[in-house]
């Protein structure tokens, strides 16, 4: 079951949720059940605001997204080159 709903966090409202901004998006993490949920962070309105997805965190996870961050370094020390 998802921490990240807006009937979870209010069932569960002392369940501790660490967010992460990265650009636009906004990574909100529970390490109660292990689980996170990516949120538009530049949305208007709250209606907009509700997890465009959730999922359980997995062990490759973490791997993948260095790949992820390696990959947008590489890119941006090639534009620092141009």
């Amino acid at each position: 079951m998802s921490t990240h709903t807006l009937k979870a966090k209010r069932r569960h409202p002392d369940t501790q949720r660490e967010r992460i901004t990265v650009g636009h998006i906004t990574f909100e993490l529970s390490s109660r059940d292990k689980t996170f949920a990516l949120v538009a962070g530049d949305a208007e309105q709250a209606k907009d605001r509700r997890p465009l997805f959730t999922g359980f965190i997995e062990p490759q996870m973490e791997k993948e997204l260095r790949r992820v961050a390696f990959r947008m370094k590489t890119i941006l020390g090639d534009n620092d080159e141009s």
